[in-house]
């Protein structure tokens, strides 16, 4: 993509306020920027499927700072049980606790909105 696509596109994000939706994927888990510094993490599709349907999520500490590697998130599906790692470091700023409570919605929701975290990342 040339320069000035970029700079358009650029543009178009800033006056339409949203972000396009195109995460990067590491083991289980997507990651997109949606503010300079600040990095969501979510569920990958693929996740989703290889462990069916989930009956039990829950955050593996609630410890907020992360270091790439460290467990995210403890999953319990119908074909399997699987510890996600976070694929960035920094700290946990917010986390959808919501999305804990509805496992039975994951298959219903877009990628997007099964959102874990967000993290304000360190260099």
């Amino acid at each position: 993509m040339g320069f000035w696509t970029k700079f358009v596109n650029s543009i178009k994000q800033l006056f339409n306020g949203k972000q396009k939706f195109a995460p990067q994927e590491k083991d289980g888990i997507w990651y997109q920027e949606i503010k300079p510094g600040i990095v969501r993490m979510g569920i990958t599709n693929q996740a989703y499927e290889d462990l069916g349907d989930i009956s039990f999520m829950d955050f593996s500490s609630a410890d907020n700072n992360l270091e790439t590697g460290d467990d995210l998130l403890e999953l319990e599906g119908a074909k399997a049980v699987e510890t996600l790692k976070t694929p960035v470091s920094g700290k946990i700023i917010n986390r959808n606790n919501d999305l804990l409570t509805q496992t039975d919605q994951l298959a219903n929701q877009s990628t997007e909105s099964n959102w874990l975290v967000d993290v304000q990342t360190t260099a």
